[in-house]
């Protein structure tokens, strides 16, 4: 099915793409990263003059007390004076009231103070949007989460290394063993780098997984995903971008999200940057369609919507009671403490953070940009962090957010949730800076 393609560069500012003119290999590390699994990673360094950090302010959506909205605001605004990304969104909803906060600029060469509601490309949350989509198929009897890929798309799944013993619900959760197409040694780089406007077909993303050996480990499901939105397509006789608005978008009144390339985005979304020169300056990648990453990565958002997402997906808005405890059947990533459902994370966050415990959800690489959402059951907390810089830092406002809101005795007290699953085990793209933090704490812990 040929795509709708719309444009999405900020209309303030002419685009800088300078990047796609360097050496394939330096950018290629760069994309690399974009909807990869967790990986450790520093932030490139900004000059004194860009430190530039939005006037505090108290958003009539803010119910917290004023005196810990004041907290988490200076919080967030030493984070992003300290140099992490040029910008930072931060949302967290508790039982007690909620807060949400920007500081640092949208836009390094203007200067524009980033806001509370400013989109940014979210990567592979995009994922779960997917598989919520899928999930509600099969909930509908549309399908089934154990049919075979080749049922659905046989002349794909004929091209893949028995293709035709591969689920739906194995493409969801990473155990299919196909090739991620964003591997690092992927011949993909080279297609996107001579030609970062093309607008790409889901069709010809998957072939660069086509005759690859299937693996028996869990493999990030970046390809997996493509193939999930193909078979909603199919399914549905509809356009994926139409689907997802009509089954989540409308529905929740998420009226700052939309699907890049496909959806025309008013307004666009934050600058993104990255350095491409490993040499300590941002450059500019906004341009970069994003198309390549379709079902798996492509979607725009801000934290007050995916706030709402997360709040609904996980309290039963959009998923039945069966539906969700599918979608949060784990299987372990190789990763201490990491597992993977259908589309969503489950991370133990305590080695981190004492006392949060596990939290579900899912984080995203974007170029340029760098997305965050977890739902943490056994408090009650919602977290969204949306940043203009990738790769990330180890650093990440949310983690000393996060350790005030416990001492502060925000969220619930540590208790049984009434479905099982989700206590014993309920996110692009990659985590994002809070898990490049926790794995590298675990490493030294080992």
């Amino acid at each position: 099915m040929q795509k709708k393609v719309f444009m999405t560069f900020n209309q303030e500012t002419k685009v800088d793409l300078k990047f796609v003119y360097q050496t394939t290999a330096t950018i290629a590390a760069a994309l690399g990263m974009c909807l990869s699994q967790p990986s450790h990673a520093s932030a490139a360094t900004l000059t004194d003059n860009s430190r530039l950090v939005a006037a505090s302010s108290l958003s009539s959506t803010n119910t917290i007390s004023d005196r810990l909205a004041r907290q988490f605001q200076a919080t967030l605004d030493r984070s992003v004076a300290d140099n992490i990304p040029p910008g930072t969104t931060v949302g967290i909803v508790t039982p007690q009231g909620s807060w949400f906060g920007a500081s640092g600029v949208s836009n390094l060469a203007t200067g524009t103070p980033v806001t509370q509601s400013d989109r940014f490309p979210i990567g592979s949350i995009t994922k779960t949007f997917t598989a919520t989509t899928l999930l509600q198929l099969a909930q509908e009897g549309t399908l089934s989460l154990d049919d075979s890929l080749s049922q659905w798309l046989p002349e794909i799944a004929a091209n893949l290394s028995d293709g035709e013993n591969v689920t739906i619900r194995q493409i969801l959760n990473g155990t299919s063993g196909i090739y991620n197409f964003l591997d690092a040694n992927s011949l993909i780089y080279p297609e996107i780098l001579n030609n970062p406007l093309r607008d790409w077909q889901p069709e010809e993303i998957v072939q660069y997984a086509y005759h690859k050996p299937r693996s028996s480990n869990w493999v990030y499901p970046n390809t997996g995903f493509i193939l999930a939105g193909m078979v909603i397509e199919k399914a549905t006789g509809s356009n994926l971008a139409e689907e997802i608005r009509d089954r989540i978008i409308t529905p929740l009144g998420l009226n700052n999200t939309f699907f890049a390339q496909e959806e025309e985005i008013p307004g666009g979304f934050v600058n993104g940057y990255t350095d491409v020169e490993g040499n300590g300056s941002l450059d500019d990648v906004t341009a970069l369609n994003l198309s390549w990453a379709w079902a798996a990565g492509a979607m725009v958002s801000n934290t007050q919507d995916l706030s709402r997402f997360s709040e609904a997906l996980f309290g039963g808005e959009l998923l039945s009671q069966d539906s969700l405890n599918q979608m949060l059947t784990l299987n372990n990533t190789g990763d201490i403490g990491i597992d993977y459902g259908l589309g969503v994370y489950s991370v133990d966050f305590d080695p981190l953070i004492p006392g949060l415990g596990r939290g579900f959800g899912h984080g995203g690489d974007a170029p340029g940009h760098n997305a965050f959402m977890f739902y943490f059951p056994e408090r009650d907390i919602t977290v969204v962090s949306l940043q203009n810089s990738q790769p990330p830092n180890d650093v990440n406002p949310v983690v000393p957010i996060l350790e005030t809101l416990l001492e502060e005795g925000q969220g619930s007290n540590p208790k049984s949730v009434s479905e099982p699953s989700v206590v014993t085990g309920l996110t692009i793209l990659g985590l994002g800076k809070l898990l490049g933090y926790m794995r590298s704490r675990l490493r030294r812990t080992q």
